[in-house]
C-alpha cells in the first residue's frame, strides 16, 4: 500500500512538472528512465496494478513527447524502457518459477523428513521396545542359571517360586516329569505345581497331568489352548482351569522327557516361558541323571534295597527325630535260614534271585515310610519309625509269614525259604528310658539288640520273629 502511494506521487510529480510547469525537454528526456526504475520497482514488488498504470504513463508520455517536440527519440526511448520493464517482467517470472519450484521441493523435502522423522521415531520405539524384551530375557537367562545348582526337583520348585513367578504373569504353572508307560507312549512319572496358585489336591493334580499328556501327544509343537473351543474346555473345566493353558513339550535329543503347562499366561510373557521350557529341559534331564546316579550309589544293585552306608545314615535321622519328639522307633533284622547252603544247593544264579524276591517281599509288606537296607550277605534291616514293640511284632510276624507262603519259581527250580527276624525298640530297649541328644551309641545299642534277638530265633529253630527282652 505505502508502495503505490509513494510510487502514485513521485508519478504525480513528473506529470505536474510536464503539463503544469509547461514543456520541459530535460524533465521529459529523464521522465522515461525514472518512470522505468520506478515500474520495475513495482515489478519486482509484486504489484501487477502499479505496473500496468506504469507502463501506460510510460507510452502516455512518450506519445506526448513525440507530439510536442515531433523527435521520434521519445518512442525510442519508451520502447527501450518497455523493453527493459518487459526483461525484467520475464525474468521476474522465470525467477518466480524457480522459486516455486524450489519451494516445492523444500516442502517435498519437508514432507519426506516429516515422514523419516516419523519412521525413525517408531524404528525407535521398537528399538526401545525390543532392547525391554531382550533386557528381560537376559533377566530371565540370568536367573535360569540358578538352576545349574539345583539337584532335585524340590530345590528347582523352590526356586521357580522364588524368582520365577514374581517376574512373569501367570496364574499356575504345572510341571510333568514323563516316564514310559507299560503298554508304550508316557505316564506320569512325578508332578509339581508352582506359581500364584498352586494344586495342593494331589488326586486332580496327577489327572490334570495325564490329560495334558493325552491332549499334547508326541508333538514338538507348543499347544496354545485359548479355551474358546468346547472340546479343550469340557476336557479341562474339571480342573478349574484358568485359559490360556499354554503345553510346552520339552525335548532332550529325540526324548520328551516333560511337560511345561502354564495356566492364564500373559501373552506378552509366551516367549519368556519359552525360553524357561527351554531351560527347563535341560535342567530336568540333569536333575534325573543326578537321581539316577545317586540311587545307583545308595540302592543295592542285587535287591534294590539301600546299601548298608545309607541305611545307617537314615537310621541317624530317624533316631534324632524320635529323640527330639519323642516318638517310638523299631529296629528289624531279619536274616534268611540256611541261606548259606541253599546257595550251595542251587548255585549262586538261584541265591541272588532268592535274595532279590526276599527284599520284594519285605518292601510289599512294610510302610512307604519305613527304611529297608541290605545290612549284611542275606541279613536286611527295618527301620519302622513311630512304631512301638507291639506294632513291630506284628510287623515282623507279617513279613515272616508272606515269606513262608511264598513259592520261588526260579529258572528250572521252585524252592521255598524262610526268615527269622529279631527286633529292638526305642526307648525301651535302652538303658537310658527318654535321651535327650542323640549319641550314635544309641544306634549301636538298637542294632546289637536286634541281632541278639534274631540269633535266640535261629536258636529256637528259625522261621520265627523274637523281640530283644522277650
Amino acid at each position: 500500500m505505502w508502495r503505490r502511494i509513494i510510487t502514485f506521487g513521485i508519478i504525480g510529480l513528473i506529470l505536474w512538472f510536464h503539463f503544469g510547469k509547461g514543456e520541459s525537454l530535460f524533465l521529459l528526456f529523464f521522465s522515461i528512465p525514472i518512470f522505468s526504475l520506478l515500474i520495475l520497482y513495482l515489478l519486482i514488488a509484486e504489484d501487477k496494478i502499479s505496473v500496468a498504470i506504469g507502463v501506460s504513463f510510460v507510452l502516455l508520455l512518450s506519445i506526448y513527447g513525440i507530439d510536442q517536440t515531433h523527435n521520434h527519440f521519445f518512442f525510442l526511448l519508451a520502447s527501450i524502457a518497455v523493453f527493459i520493464v518487459g526483461g525484467a517482467f520475464l525474468y521476474q517470472r522465470s525467477w518466480n518459477r524457480k522459486i516455486a519450484e524450489i519451494e516445492a521441493k523444500k516442502s517435498l523435502m519437508q514432507k519426506e523428513t516429516e515422514a523419516l522423522q516419523e519412521r525413525y521415531e517408531t524404528r525407535l520405539e521398537s528399538l526401545k521396545h525390543l532392547e525391554q524384551r531382550v533386557n528381560g530375557l537376559a533377566h530371565l537367562f540370568e536367573m535360569a542359571r540358578d538352576f545349574s545348582e539345583c539337584l532335585d526337583f524340590s530345590d528347582m520348585i523352590s526356586l521357580l517360586n522364588q524368582k520365577i513367578g514374581p517376574e512373569l504373569s501367570f496364574i499356575r504353572g504345572f510341571i510333568i516329569v514323563l516316564t514310559d508307560a507299560s503298554g508304550g507312549g508316557y505316564a506320569v512319572g512325578h508332578s509339581f505345581s508352582f506359581g500364584p496358585r498352586k494344586r495342593k489336591n494331589e488326586t486332580l493334580a496327577n489327572e490334570f497331568a495325564g490329560e495334558c499328556i493325552q491332549v499334547l501327544g508326541v508333538t514338538k509343537e507348543i499347544l496354545k489352548l485359548e479355551g474358546t473351543k468346547g472340546e479343550a474346555k469340557n476336557r479341562f473345566v474339571r480342573f478349574q482351569t484358568s485359559f490360556p493353558l499354554w503345553l510346552f513339550p520339552l525335548w532332550v535329543g529325540q526324548q520328551l522327557i516333560a511337560i511345561l503347562a502354564i495356566e492364564g499366561g500373559a501373552e506378552s510373557d509366551f516367549q519368556k516361558f519359552e525360553v524357561l521350557a527351554s531351560q527347563l529341559a535341560l535342567q530336568i534331564k540333569k536333575v534325573r541323571l543326578y537321581e539316577a546316579v545317586k540311587e545307583t550309589s545308595i540302592v543295592d544293585g542285587l535287591t534294590r534295597v539301600f546299601v548298608r552306608r545309607h541305611l545307617l545314615e537314615r537310621f541317624q535321622e530317624e533316631l534324632k527325630r524320635s529323640i527330639r519328639h519323642l516318638f517310638p522307633l523299631s529296629v528289624l533284622m531279619v536274616d534268611v535260614d540256611h541261606f548259606k547252603s541253599y546257595n550251595d544247593k542251587f548255585g549262586h544264579l538261584v541265591g541272588d534271585k532268592t535274595l532279590r524276591e526276599a527284599a520284594q517281599i519285605i518292601r510289599e509288606n512294610v510302610r512307604r515310610v519305613d527304611v529297608i537296607g541290605r545290612y549284611g550277605g542275606e541279613e536286611f534291616l527295618i527301620i519302622a519309625p513311630e512304631i512301638d514293640k507291639a506294632k513291630a511284632i506284628e510287623l515282623a510276624e507279617r513279613i515272616r509269614s508272606a515269606t513262608a507262603r511264598k513259592r520261588f519259581q526260579l529258572y528250572d527250580e521252585e524252592t521255598q525259604v524262610t526268615v527269622s527276624i529279631g527286633l529292638s525298640s526305642f526307648p525301651e530297649d535302652l538303658e537310658l528310658r527318654r535321651p535327650k541328644e542323640f549319641s550314635p551309641e544309641f544306634m549301636d545299642a538298637l542294632i546289637q539288640k536286634a541281632d541278639q534277638a534274631l540269633y535266640k530265633a535261629k536258636e529256637e529253630g528259625r522261621n520265627r520273629v523274637v523281640a530283644y527282652g522277650s
